[in-house]
Order: structure tokens, then C-alpha cells, then sequence
């Protein structure tokens, strides 16, 4: 494999003979010379055909949750009958390491559907299982349980394009929103986004899970109303903004957004926002 691209300082970006393209993954790949054959001693894991974008967003990830979550995938993919994106690892290790952080910060968030997932999806349920416990353990945390409902939602949507699990109508209409989302969030935040960039692919991410969530009037349980008013008062423009969102929303799909849901739509606002590099290609 020829080195392309360094991502960080633990991935770099290959093309192989057959002319794929493949992000490797391991500690010391900065010392890989653009150009140059790779050393394949010091690949721990290769990931193929991720889409730019999420190739980007491992700009921003640290790479122990970049292994945890390969080691997730791994497991997943060895027990699950369908096939699940080439852009799960990195969407599930930018999910984790955001659980991480929001634990370390004390902010705690419930999560949606988890009697219902474990019902309708009991081995992604029982991976999801497995794989708290593993973070845990290795990031020296105790995440809520009802996260195991978030990393098996994860793992579920990862297989929402290979399963043909929408029609092409609903696919260009959830197309459609997270572009007018997105338009609003720069019209209302004076903030201009690169679709392109990292910070994009994570948000992106996030508002696909709302409309899907919101189109199948699968709204979360609230249970954070005082943390989203405090959240609201503390970022008035990143409230309009999303009351915005909401009535978008609402005209669609005829479902009202919760205090829960605004509320992640506020913390993810923020870090488009915020980040220095949100908006880098």
C-alpha cells in the first residue's frame, strides 16, 4: 500500500495495488513518508472505501476510541447476517468518545427505545452489551446503561444503506432536510459549513438519527426539560436556531420535537459551530 494522505498521527490514508482506497490505522504511522510503501508492521487495523467525509472526522478522534470501536465492528460484523457501512468505525468511535466526554463533564442524556431495541433487535442489543462494558473498562468510566441503547442504534443505522431499509422518496426528502437543517444552522449561527469537512460528517450523522427517529414517531423519553431551559438560556442563538430545526420538522413529519432531542440538537450545533476546525476539508 502507497501512502496519499496522513490523517493524524495515527492513520494515514493508502491507495493498494488494486487502486482501493484504505485508511490504515496504528500508533506511529506519522513517521509514514507520503508516497512511500507502507510498513505493514505497523498497521493494527485498515478500514476500506470510508467516504471522505468520515475520513476527515478521524482528524478529530483520538485513536484509543478509533480501536475500541474497530473492535466493536469486529465483533458485530462476525455475528450479524447483513452488512454493515464502511463508515460505521468511525462513526461509533466519534459516538463514544462524545459519551466519554459528556460523562467526564457530568452531563447525562437518556436514550431512546432501549426495551423496544432490545425486543426488535436482541443481538445487536447484546453486542451493544459487551461493548459498554469494554469501554468501561478501558476508559476507566461507568456510562449509563441506557447507553447500550445508543452504541446498538449505532450499529443498527450502520446498516441502513445496505439494507435498502428506506425508499429512494424517503431518502431524497432526509436529503432534502439535512440540507435545509444545515442551511438554517448557518443562516441562524452566522457560521458557513463545509459539507466536506469532519465536523459536517459528525453532524450529518446526528440529524439523519433525528429525522429517521422523528419520521417513525420514535421520539426519545424525556427526562432533561431543567438541563435543556439552562441550555437554552446559556446559548439563545443555538435555541433559535434549533426552535427553527423544530418547526421544520414539525411542518414535515407533524411530530413535535422534546426538550431531549432539542437538546442535543443544541450541544451538536455548538461543536459544528465551535470546533476551529469543524469547517476544515
Amino acid at each position: 500500500m502507497v501512502v496519499v494522505k496522513r490523517i493524524n498521527n495515527n492513520a494515514v490514508l493508502c491507495v493498494d495495488s488494486a487502486g482501493h482506497q484504505v485508511v490504515a490505522l496504528g500508533r506511529g504511522l506519522a513517521q509514514a513518508t507520503l508516497g512511500s510503501e507502507l510498513d505493514l508492521d505497523l498497521v493494527d487495523h485498515t478500514f476500506y472505501d470510508v467516504e471522505p467525509r468520515y475520513v476527515e472526522l478521524m482528524r478529530d478522534l483520538d485513536l484509543a476510541y478509533l480501536e475500541v470501536s474497530a473492535q466493536i465492528i469486529d465483533m458485530a460484523r462476525s455475528m450479524l447476517t447483513y452488512e454493515l457501512s464502511p463508515n460505521i468505525e468511525v462513526a461509533l468511535a466519534d459516538h463514544i468518545q462524545f459519551a466519554v466526554q459528556r460523562m467526564r463533564e457530568h452531563i447525562y442524556l437518556s436514550t431512546p427505545l432501549s426495551y423496544d431495541l432490545q425486543q426488535n433487535y436482541p443481538l445487536e442489543y447484546k453486542i451493544a452489551q459487551w461493548a459498554l462494558t469494554r469501554i468501561d473498562h478501558l476508559f476507566e468510566v461507568t456510562l449509563p446503561r441506557n447507553e447500550i441503547a445508543g452504541i446498538a442504534m449505532c450499529i443498527i443505522n450502520g446498516a441502513y444503506s445496505s439494507a435498502g431499509a428506506v425508499s429512494s422518496d424517503s431518502a431524497e426528502t432526509q436529503d432534502r432536510l439535512l440540507e435545509d437543517i444545515t442551511r438554517i444552522v448557518e443562516e441562524t449561527m452566522g457560521a458557513a459549513v463545509d459539507r466536506e469537512g469532519f465536523g459536517f460528517a459528525r453532524f450529518a450523522t446526528h440529524v439523519q438519527y433525528l429525522i429517521r427517529r422523528v419520521a417513525t414517531g420514535d421520539a426519545i423519553a424525556s427526562e432533561n426539560s431543567g438541563m435543556y431551559a439552562l441550555a437554552a438560556t446559556d446559548n439563545p442563538q443555538a435555541s433559535t436556531c434549533v426552535e427553527a430545526i423544530a418547526a421544520l420538522l414539525m411542518s414535515t413529519y407533524q411530530q413535535e420535537l422534546i426538550d431531549e432531542e432539542k437538546l442535543y440538537l443544541i450541544l451538536h450545533i455548538n461543536r459544528i459551530c465551535s470546533h476551529p476546525s469543524a469547517n476544515e476539508g
